[in-house]
């Protein structure tokens, strides 16, 4: 009996471009000035997946940072450890090649 076997994979296509402060949308900088009181903006991100928009935003204050993340609309989705930041943009290793097994070596009968 044979069976047919079908996988499919679906790649979850991410961008993540940075963008000017400026070019957030108007409820985000309002919340970050409303919730996040004399933090600055150090970086911004338009980040799409699946035709869907969302921004990130890291700000700090001090030595204190904090990534928070907003929906397409600018409403606050989430807080994210800024670590998460540096894990997205570092590049991504590509996986070493397998190495190639060598064949058994026949063993000679052993000797009487």
């Amino acid at each position: 009996m044979m069976v047919a076997l079908t996988i499919s994979v679906f790649a979850n296509a991410q961008t993540r471009v940075e963008i000017k402060p400026a070019d957030l949308p108007k409820a985000v900088t309002e919340n970050i000035a409303k919730d996040y009181n004399g933090f600055a903006i150090q970086n911004a991100y338009k980040v799409t997946s699946n035709n869907q928009s969302a921004f990130e935003v890291v700000v700090a204050k001090g030595s204190e940072k904090e990534k928070l993340e907003y929906s397409s609309t600018g409403a606050f989705v989430k807080k994210a450890p800024v670590a998460s930041v540096a894990a997205q943009t570092a590049p991504i290793k590509k996986a070493e090649p397998a190495k190639k097994s060598e064949p058994a070596k026949k063993q000679e009968p052993a000797k009487k």
